[in-house]
């Protein structure tokens, strides 16, 4: 995600808190998304009933209200809470904790931070005073983390399908080739072609190499590289490209290049990079919270300092809740759901968005 961070194994950066992605095509691994989902659905379940435990007190009255205002109903909040923000939250405490380490704050810095604050006040409140309608912001920190858990999973999701596109460019191009050598044809690896090496590329195979047709004439289907729908003539002197598909017709290819230095091979090496850089807004979105944790910090502890001149009892809550205000889910989800949106609307209209640095 970083230029920056190089690790030889799987893991979250240091500096972002995202998951760091693979240099290279890797095999498809859906696990971090499977989590997320496991924990998004738990953090929606219990935060459901929650939220309507919590906003009982816009209703025009009935038992259900007067029970709702009690301390039975704000215990049951907290029952309701512990999992979302203990468990469903643990990611983003796990990956706020290492941004601590690493002295560089990010959004899971900020999610911890407000979700914590929010949760461990309301639990001190309601065991100080239980029968005195004790402030508390359980459904404020559950909502935080399951809407942050929403963007994450998008985002995951995302880089899923980008890394499906990276396997499925790797499908373009044959694994194997029929080199000829002195006047023998053999089956060989595709890689290991060199500059030079003679290829016979037969009726409805794919091209394996860049190079120059040496003999033969046929009709070349160019349009997983080009986009051009109607097929290619091809004849000696003509330059042909790695994962084309070829005709009808026979022909005998002289490599120029091959695996990774072929057309095919840049262009999938381009993706690759596309998908381990970020956007500029998600730069942006780091940077403005590696400003935004020590501000909001020094805001709340502030606000804690007035308060306590003015009104002592108002002193905590009122701290809090500016680290509640702070907390920037909306960044978390607004950022991956532009993005996702964004790109696939793209991508129905035939367009392939790559950002390469």
């Amino acid at each position: 995600m970083h230029p920056e961070v190089i690790r030889d194994s799987a893991g979250d950066c240091p500096v972002c808190g995202m998951a760091l992605e693979p240099v290279g095509p890797a095999p498809e691994d859906d696990r971090e998304e499977k989590n997320l989902a496991r924990r998004f659905l738990v953090a929606v379940l219990f935060t459901v009933p929650l939220f309507v435990l919590a906003m009982s007190h816009w209703l025009d009255g009935g038992s259900f209200k007067e029970w709702a205002s009690g301390a039975p109903a704000l215990f049951a909040q907290a029952v309701l809470s512990a999992p979302v923000f203990l468990w469903a939250g643990l990611p983003f405490h796990l990956k706020a904790w290492r941004s601590v380490l690493a002295r560089r704050a990010n959004m899971f810095t900020l999610i911890t931070l407000g979700t914590g604050a929010a949760w461990i006040f309301s639990l001190w409140s309601l065991i100080r005073e239980p029968a005195n309608h004790a402030p508390v912001y359980f459904e404020a920190s559950a909502m935080i983390i399951a809407l942050a858990l929403g963007g994450q999973l998008l985002e995951a999701r995302g880089r899923r399908r980008a890394g499906s596109a990276v396997r499925g460019l790797l499908e373009l191009s044959p694994r194997l080739a029929l080199r000829i050598s002195a006047g023998r044809e053999e089956e060989v690896a595709a890689d290991s072609l060199r500059p030079g090496d003679l290829v016979r590329i037969r009726p409805g195979e794919k091209f394996p190499v860049d190079g120059e047709v040496m003999d033969g004439r046929s009709d070349v289907d160019e349009s997983t590289l080009t986009g051009e729908p109607v097929p290619v003539l091809k004849e000696t002197g003509h330059r042909v490209l790695a994962g084309t598909l070829n005709g009808t017709g026979t022909l005998v290819v002289r490599t120029s290049r091959s695996g990774r230095e072929t057309t095919l091979g840049q262009i999938i090496a381009m993706v690759a990079s596309a998908q381990r850089s970020r956007m500029p807004v998600q730069n942006l979105a780091d940077k403005i919270a590696e400003w935004f944790v020590p501000a909001v910090l020094a805001v709340a502890v502030l606000t804690f300092a007035v308060w306590m001149f003015f009104d002592p009892s108002h002193a905590l809550p009122n701290a809090v809740a500016v680290l509640i205000i702070a907390c920037p889910c909306a960044i978390g989800l607004a950022v991956p759901m532009s993005v996702t949106v964004g790109v696939g609307l793209a991508a129905k209209r035939g367009t392939s968005i790559f950002s390469v640095r």
